[in-house]
């Protein structure tokens, strides 16, 4: 399993490795003051390839009049959360709970990939008790792959880099410039989804977003967005990366999915 490692304070670059399953941890016994650990292998029932670019779609407002079905031509989609409602991408991701069962109760896992963390993936389909030593491996849900327990935006981006990709486009990612008590999320107080109005809410992200460029430093990551705000073009880590790259909508549709049509 890759590991995340710190040294003199700087994330180390992750050297890329075909994935194949990992071992995870499903019980932890306590006798004698003693922990003990039951675990078992969860294969790569994905098996993902990559083809074109990664399209990584976050639900900011910022994508709003976007066609993203245009995005499937030239390459593979990562989506997350409420997204489904509107639009099927090849791979969706959810960490909460609550989105998790709203979107098993919908089957979204009959339609597209559905990624989530081990302990949703072993709640779906529930097992009765006398089966709970062996848990389903045939879950409707995907575990996220060595998942460093980010964030679905961050974890569909983190997915991404561990299929193989090398080019990921960030759409509707919007960060946090409409600021305290405005809206910065498509779905946001919709069923399922609670407020978001705090400015300081993406925090979090944007260290993930920073992080996972120095973890894949062979990695060129693109944000769509016509307004960004000035702390986005200044969030590649390092300049000498050359990795890091802003795009117009219209720069996007011309440059990048036109010409690799």
């Amino acid at each position: 399993m890759a590991k995340t490692k710190r040294k003199n304070s700087e994330i180390e670059p992750i050297a890329f490795e075909k994935y194949i399953g990992e071992e995870r941890n499903i019980n932890i016994r306590i006798k004698n003051n003693k922990k003990t650990f039951e675990t078992q292998w969860y294969p790569d029932r994905v098996k993902a390839q990559p083809q074109g670019n990664a399209y990584i779609i976050g639900n900011g407002p910022s994508r709003k009049g976007f066609d993203l079905a245009q995005l499937k031509r030239t390459g593979q989609t990562y989506g997350c959360n409420a997204l489904y409602r509107d639009f099927i991408p090849d791979y969706i991701f959810s960490v909460d709970s609550k989105i998790t069962l709203r979107m098993v109760q919908d089957e979204v896992y009959k339609k597209c990939i559905h990624y989530a963390p081990a302990l949703e993936v072993n709640r779906y389909p529930p097992l009765p008790a006398v089966k709970r030593k062996t848990l389903n491996l045939d879950s409707y849900l995907h575990l996220i792959p060595n998942s460093p327990g980010w964030i679905s935006g961050s974890a569909a981006m983190w997915t991404a880099c561990v299929h193989g990709h090398q080019d990921i486009f960030l759409i509707g990612f919007d960060f946090r410039e409409y600021g305290k008590n405005q809206l910065n999320n498509i779905y946001q107080d919709t069923k399922n989804y609670g407020p978001r109005h705090s400015d300081t809410i993406f925090d979090g992200w944007l260290s993930q977003f920073r992080n996972l460029q120095r973890m894949r430093p062979y990695c060129n990551f693109n944000i769509v967005h016509d307004s960004p705000p000035d702390f986005l073009k200044v969030s590649n880590p390092s300049d000498n990366l050359g990795k890091f790259k802003i795009y117009s909508y219209k720069e996007f549709t011309d440059k990048v999915i036109n010409q690799a049509t």
